[in-house]
């Protein structure tokens, strides 16, 4: 229940903050984009599950260079089998879909921001498939409170639009059975569009 209050807290502050954010010392921005996703663990390869990456961002402006960002995200992670994968692994595919709270620093230097931070993200929903078809997400007891570590670049295009790429990884074991481990990995591809110039 404490955490639930935490995260409304959280959301109430950035839709303020989006409300009211035309004042010079914060910049809120939109997000949309997709993740390529992997876990560590799960006996699949590479970063082949396609997520989206979408949601809202408002950053403090402390100087002519750095800016502390807040975003709400959705953000779809998991994995996915490929041809090259082993047939008689357990799993066909994993969904999971996070509401994500990225806390960054970052550093502008002409058209470029590179950022680093850290993430909190809360599991909402999640499925798990065997490669037969069959649905394991009951037979699943995965963490519901994430922490990543992120990093990530951004190049503006002008003063609206950006490319961001993020990569983050995670502190904190999806898996809650002992004798295994899900570590998921994330690279993050989005556009960014600032309300205001």
């Amino acid at each position: 229940m404490q955490k639930r209050k935490v995260f409304l807290l959280m959301f109430a502050l950035l839709i303020g903050s989006l409300t009211s954010a035309t004042a010079q010392r914060f910049r809120a921005s939109l997000i949309g984009g997709f993740n390529m996703a992997q876990l560590d663990g799960d006996d699949l390869s590479g970063f082949n599950k396609i997520g989206l990456n979408t949601g809202a961002k408002v950053a403090a402006v402390l100087s002519d260079r750095w800016q502390l960002s807040l975003e709400m995200l959705f953000s779809q992670q998991g994995s996915h089998r490929t041809r090259d994968d082993l047939y008689f692994g357990q799993y066909d595919n994993i969904r999971l879909n996070f509401v994500e709270t990225p806390v960054m620093i970052s550093f502008r230097d002409w058209k470029f921001h590179v950022s680093t931070g850290f993430s909190y993200a809360r599991l909402i929903s999640y499925k798990a498939e065997s490669p037969i078809g069959e649905d394991l997400t009951d037979t699943e007891t995965y963490r519901n409170d994430l922490y990543f570590w992120v990093v990530g670049a951004t190049y503006y295009f002008n003063d609206r639009w950006g490319l961001n790429v993020r990569w983050s990884r995670a502190l904190v074991d999806l898996e809650t059975r002992e004798g295994k481990t899900l570590l998921g990995r994330n690279l993050g591809i989005r556009l960014i569009y600032a309300l205001q110039k």
